[in-house]
């Protein structure tokens, strides 16, 4: 195996095979097609997301009805360090992976591309080690004597073995991504994982067991996953006539390539670390485990506005990074467009209820125990869906090259939402919290999106004119304040409002979204052809 290096004249690094007809569509028709392709898939995807959110939502709402305010905050605590852990185990690598995937796949440099898949599992294996043994030897002095007590220790380290495991799931993700293959996606993220853990919740309210217990079963249905998606990603390599192009000879490790784009990468999982958190360390040292369960209760919910961007980014980025090699910067600006107006349509429901009607969705999932939760849930429902409703705007920029921006970008978000968070948080607890992380969300969000603007500007791409389904949307966002306001309907008014309402958006905004197009049986459906047409 040899170190990231140019290209000999040799046949080592010559391409194995002539490029296929899919590779060579590079046309507006071959542009169309990857688009249609990238809605569809995702739409799979976001089926696949509204089953596992399904799944989700009832394992949470058991396990918040079911534990004491003090062991739920406990759980989620140590919920958060995995999701911290997990972020930083993989360098960047695992979300960044596709964009590197695609490139290689589509010169046909396989032993790049392997050597790329390797780097990924090999850097979250050695920082794994590093990680859970730190915490082995320094749990006390993170958590505390005082914080949910002695039990809350072990806990902490046995769902700490979730962080490796879920890295290692978002590179079986971009992996599926690169390869076209969503069903694989649907079904280990979406259904397996989800039902599994929502078994083992209710073998835990069934049959009795504490939070510990309840940790391992989530650690145990990570190992299922991950056996499943091993066996899935050699089927799909065997398929594609991409295996027989492993020679572990001659793997490259292109080092210095993935380094120079993971950066960028890291510090925004740094801001992310310090957002989210950072927050629950501050609520835990200046408050108590309560009100780490007041802002980490409804802290799922919020995050629902970032299901549909989720989702789609999985096969936004490769996308993206084809666009981009074959300078058709036009049609990235558009399929960038294009997908930010289908995310902020079709997320529009779900800041509805947990952004306008909050408090209602609140206490109808979680109990008065948590009526003051309501408006924590108002305020990080609102910051995460002006995140999500503008698009990729970091992906482009990272596929665009322009990192240095980004990493001076995550690192000013990340100076500012520290002082804010010490700030607000001592004096409003969980409420305190939610504005210092709306209020980073949005401030970077909006910097990215001018230097966006720029970006293509250089390419000599205009403004597209995508600015009307925005207005609607806040149109009827003031109208639905308005009804919150005058008549504060209960969850079953409050579900039809919010219905109608999204159905308006949908009907108002239909012409930047082409639906009849890529979804044409969708028009066989009476009610869809009049609606969508």
């Amino acid at each position: 195996m040899s170190g990231d290096r140019d290209r000999s004249n040799g046949d080592d690094d010559q391409p194995d095979e002539e490029p296929t007809p899919e590779n060579a569509a590079t046309g507006d028709e071959g542009v169309a097609k990857m688009d249609r392709e990238h809605v569809r898939g995702s739409a799979l995807l976001l089926v696949g997301r509204l089953v596992s959110l399904g799944f989700t939502v009832a394992t949470q709402i058991v396990i918040i009805r079911a534990l004491s305010k003090t062991d739920y905050g406990v759980f989620a605590y140590a919920l958060t360090l995995v999701a911290s852990g997990r972020i930083l185990l993989s360098l960047g690598q695992g979300k960044l992976l596709s964009r590197f995937m695609s490139t290689y796949e589509e010169t046909r440099d396989y032993p790049r591309m392997f050597g790329s898949m390797l780097m990924a599992v090999v850097t979250i294996m050695v920082t794994s080690t590093l990680l859970i043994g730190t915490l082995a030897l320094f749990a006390e002095p993170l958590l505390g004597s005082s914080f949910g007590g002695p039990d809350a220790i072990p806990i902490l380290l046995v769902l700490m073995f979730l962080a490796p495991m879920e890295a290692l799931d978002q590179v079986f993700v971009s992996l599926f991504a690169v390869f076209s293959k969503p069903r694989a996606i649907f079904f280990r993220k979406y259904l397996l994982t989800p039902g599994l853990r929502l078994a083992v919740v209710l073998v835990l309210v069934f049959f009795g067991g504490g939070v510990f217990v309840l940790a391992a079963g989530y650690v145990l249905t990570g190992v299922v996953g991950l056996v499943i998606y091993m066996a899935l990603l050699i089927r799909v390599l065997r398929e594609r006539g991409i295996l027989q192009h492993l020679r572990p000879g001659r793997l490259i490790w292109p080092w210095r390539a993935v380094i120079a784009f993971s950066i960028p990468t890291m510090t925004n999982e740094i801001v992310i670390l310090v957002t989210h958190m950072g927050t629950v360390v501050l609520l835990g040292y200046f408050w108590n485990a309560a009100a780490v369960a007041e802002y980490r209760a409804v802290f799922p919910a919020a995050r629902l506005n970032q299901v549909v961007y989720q989702t789609f980014v999985i096969l936004f980025l490769p996308m993206a990074a084809r666009l981009y090699a074959r300078s058709q910067y036009a049609n990235l600006r558009d399929a960038y467009w294009r997908s930010a107006v289908f995310v902020a349509v079709f997320t529009f429901p779900v800041v509805a209820m947990t952004g306008i009607f909050a408090t209602t969705t609140t206490v109808t999932l979680f109990g008065d125990r948590y009526a003051s939760s309501g408006a924590v849930l108002m305020v990080l429902s609102i910051g995460y869906y002006i995140n999500m409703a503008l698009g990729y705007n970091v992906y482009v920029l990272q596929v665009c090259g322009r990192l240095r921006y980004l990493v001076v970008s995550n690192v000013a978000a990340a100076a500012v939402n520290v002082p804010l968070a010490f700030w607000l948080i001592p004096e409003y607890g969980p409420l305190g919290a939610a504005f210092a992380t709306a209020a980073t969300m949005i401030g970077q969000n909006a910097a990215n999106q001018i230097v966006l603007a720029s970006t293509l500007r250089a390419h000599g791409v205009t403004r597209a004119g995508y600015l009307r389904p925005y207005l609607i949307i806040v149109t009827v966002v003031a109208a639905l304040a308005a009804v919150q306001l005058t008549f504060q309907p209960g969850i079953v008014a409050a579900l039809g409002v919010a219905a109608v309402a999204s159905l308006l958006v949908l009907r108002l905004s239909r012409r930047w979204l082409h639906l009849a197009e890529t979804f044409p049986e969708v028009l066989k459906v009476p009610l869809l052809n009049r609606l969508l047409r």
